[in-house]
């Protein structure tokens, strides 16, 4: 609704509730009416009370309120963002595995899962803790007289979430291959309880409790 200058003077008596303030250069004023006098019309704007001379004034608009309203009550505060840890890219993840995994049976791209063998921390607090669940996939299967799997993590059970994450994949190969630190008992099956190590490549953030 806009009221035209001919009634702002008996407005004036009564505290309203206004939202913008038109003025005859052009300009529009985001406020609340706060009533006025023969001379000046009482405006608020960011909680300074100001008076605009009624020559001044064109119209004033209100957004749905009626005189003596009362102004629409302050927005609750946004919730403050919470702080974050980061997990480094380079944090070695060790990980003890959950399933079987057997190059007659399984396939590239086949979900594995295990537990993380440590904590992570950082501000002085656990953030990740130990026995955390793990996900990952079989990468590639290798062929050959050494044969072996390579595995990559792809989540990591943070709290109540599942977080993604990406590593370089953990190869295991055959006894006697070259890749070091593979636990690998024979070159076809990966049983379970094998512990593995897995490389961040990309870095991730865990709110702090």
């Amino acid at each position: 609704m806009r009221l035209p200058l001919a009634c702002l003077l008996c407005l004036a008596a009564a505290a309203a509730a206004a939202d913008t303030l038109e003025l005859r250069d052009g300009r529009v004023l985001q406020g609340t009416y706060k009533g006025g006098s023969a001379d000046q019309v009482h405006f608020e704007i960011d909680g300074v009370l100001r008076g605009v001379p009624v020559t001044d004034v064109l119209a004033v608009g209100f957004l749905g309120r009626k005189a003596g309203d009362p102004p629409p009550a302050a927005a609750a505060p946004a919730p403050a963002a919470p702080k974050l840890a980061r997990v480094a890219a380079g944090t070695r993840l060790r990980v003890r595995l959950s399933d079987t995994l057997d190059t007659h049976v399984n396939t590239p791209g086949d979900i594995f899962h295990g537990e993380l063998e440590m904590e992570l921390q950082a501000a002085g607090a656990t953030i990740v803790a130990q026995s955390s669940a793990v996900s990952g996939r079989i990468a590639e299967i290798h062929d050959g007289p050494a044969g072996g799997i390579s595995l990559e993590l792809t989540s990591l059970q943070v709290g109540e979430a599942s977080q993604p994450i990406v590593t370089g994949s953990q190869q295991l190969v055959a006894a006697g291959g070259a890749a070091p630190a593979a636990p690998a008992p024979s070159q076809d099956r990966i049983p379970s309880g094998t512990l593995l190590e897995f490389r961040l490549l990309q870095p991730f953030d865990v709110p702090l409790r």
